[in-house]
């Protein structure tokens, strides 16, 4: 999710059931620098509507959010995950959890006030980028722990089938990567399937 930067104004999509207070939040939207791509009545269509306006931000005020927005906004979430404000009086722990789970960055048990939506969106950008960066951080890591494991198993292998020790068989992954333009953990993968190492056996049963 790229957000908007430099001097472009972040894009907001605007999901509200009271025409009245949806004009005034426009209103005060754009004069903060902010810009409304979109204005919906209703959530119906939503995912559409994302998937085809993409909107930095996505901001709804409904009275009643049904479990077909938070399904809506799961998917957006699970490929291209972006911030989103939620206000509403639906106070039920479980419907919160729900929302949250499926991407709502901001539960806000209450209406949208024009005068007051700025800060909270600025807040909501702020705890996005924060989880997102922290989520980036998770990823890496397990990327990098599946990878230290496959060497291993590679190097055990070589190990084993070669009477040789892990400095050489270390080595011996290095020279195969290289002469290959592999990278180490492709070269290991390449080893465990040639040499029948579980997870060879894995991929080849799948």
């Amino acid at each position: 999710m790229i957000m908007a930067s430099g001097k472009d104004p972040i894009r907001i999509m605007l999901v509200d059931d009271h025409p009245e207070r949806s004009a005034s939040v426009e209103e005060k939207l754009k004069a903060s620098g902010f810009e409304v791509i979109c204005r919906l009545p209703t959530a119906s269509g939503l995912l559409f509507q994302i998937e085809q306006l993409q909107p930095d931000l996505v901001l709804i005020d409904l009275q009643s959010p049904g479990r077909d927005v938070l399904e809506s906004l799961s998917v957006v979430n699970s490929y291209n995950p972006k911030p989103v404000v939620m206000f509403s009086n639906e106070d039920d722990p479980d419907f919160i959890e729900e929302a949250v789970d499926a991407g709502v960055t901001a539960y806000m048990m209450e209406e949208l006030n024009p005068q007051r939506v700025k800060p909270v969106i600025d807040l909501a950008i702020a705890q996005f980028k924060s989880y997102q960066s922290l989520r980036q951080a998770l990823d890496d890591a397990r990327t990098k722990l599946a990878s230290q494991s496959v060497i291993e198993e590679a190097k055990q292998l070589l190990m084993a089938q070669h009477g040789i020790n892990e400095d050489k068989a270390h080595k011996t992954l290095r020279t195969l990567s290289m002469d290959s333009n592999q990278s180490l953990p492709e070269a290991a993968r390449s080893v465990i399937k040639i040499l029948g190492g579980t997870r060879g056996k894995g991929k080849d049963n799948e």
